[in-house]
């Protein structure tokens, strides 16, 4: 796939409407990947990254209110009232939510156990990390919404810190120790600058997550072993950690919250449709890729995936 067709099957994938005119949240690209060069030049706003079920809260004249998951409306018009792990009748019954989400369009995090370890009293809550205006879409500052989120009683993702030209390893350093939401550790930060627009003409936020925590996810392959281009893309991509978000998603997605093992062509499907839109194109930019076997990392992507969530369903994951 050559970088136009990809670069166009990226944008249709970000554009893509969950009800109407409401666009589904961007996907925060990890820093170094190409469509965050020149992300760290300026001032740049960094938050903590939870662990939890992307949530969407807007509001359509003629329709009512919207709340929706990363990729679907789950309540349209206030129907159902109920579902989603808590998260509908939470916001329904919310009056700052309701109000507010008739003015901006609120994106957050609806915290659940997903793969991080967070206290009760953090959990089935929704924390907004994003607020966008209805007329084009565009990011309202956090030093301009914090306190729109305070008046309304409407719990936020705190700044971490505000930089100017921050570095990597600046940026590191803040993606280590516990988060202000119980965890010993940070799952990482996402960065994001307010008047950024990368070299494909979007808005785009970036994202560190804490090597330790990656480091604990066991691969199921070793890169020190891997001897060709597919086994080290599978390899760098696939881990219990990034499996574990996959099927705590599609349970959210789910009636009554369940998954089995029957899901697994889905749990496939979705694992490989992420990987190849979010990850195969710097890839092959920095490794210099002129010939790349689709079939063989499919499969073994697949294979690695099929092993996870295996462990996931026999209750042995721990042992990954």
């Amino acid at each position: 796939m050559n970088k136009e067709k990809f670069e166009q099957r990226l944008e249709k994938q970000q554009s893509t409407p969950l009800y109407q005119s409401i666009s589904k949240y961007q996907h925060v690209e990890r820093l170094g990947n190409s469509s965050v060069e020149g992300l760290l030049e300026g001032d740049v706003v960094v938050q903590t990254k939870i662990d939890g079920a992307n949530l969407t809260v807007a509001y359509l004249e003629g329709i009512g209110h919207i709340i929706a998951s990363r990729n679907t409306a789950i309540s349209i018009g206030e129907n159902p009232k109920t579902g989603f792990n808590g998260a509908i009748e939470y916001c329904l019954d919310h009056p700052g939510i309701m109000a507010l989400s008739e003015r901006y369009i609120l994106r957050g995090e609806w915290l659940v156990r997903h793969s991080m370890n967070y206290p009760k009293e953090y959990m089935q809550h929704f924390y907004v990390f994003d607020v966008q205006r209805y007329e084009d879409e565009s990011y309202v500052h956090p030093n301009e919404y914090i306190p729109l989120l305070q008046t309304y009683g409407i719990k936020y993702i705190p700044t971490l810190v505000q930089l100017t030209n921050p570095t990597i390893e600046d940026l590191m350093t803040l993606a280590k120790g516990p988060d202000k939401f119980g965890a010993e550790q940070k799952e990482g930060v996402v960065i994001k600058r307010y008047d950024f627009v990368n070299k494909y003409g979007r808005t785009q936020w970036g994202k560190i997550v804490h090597e330790e925590f990656k480091i604990k996810n066991k691969l199921m392959f070793n890169p020190q072993r891997a001897d060709g281009l597919e086994i080290k893309f599978a390899s760098g991509v696939v881990s219990k950690q990034f499996i574990l978000k996959v099927i705590n998603k599609i349970k959210d997605e789910t009636e009554n919250n369940d998954i089995t093992i029957k899901q697994m062509p889905r749990i496939l499907g979705v694992v490989w449709y992420d990987v190849f839109t979010e990850e195969l194109w710097d890839f092959v930019k920095k490794n210099r890729v002129k010939e790349f076997d689709f079939s063989k990392a499919k499969k073994l992507v697949e294979t690695a995936t099929r092993e996870i969530a295996l462990a996931y369903f026999n209750g042995i994951l721990n042992d990954y």
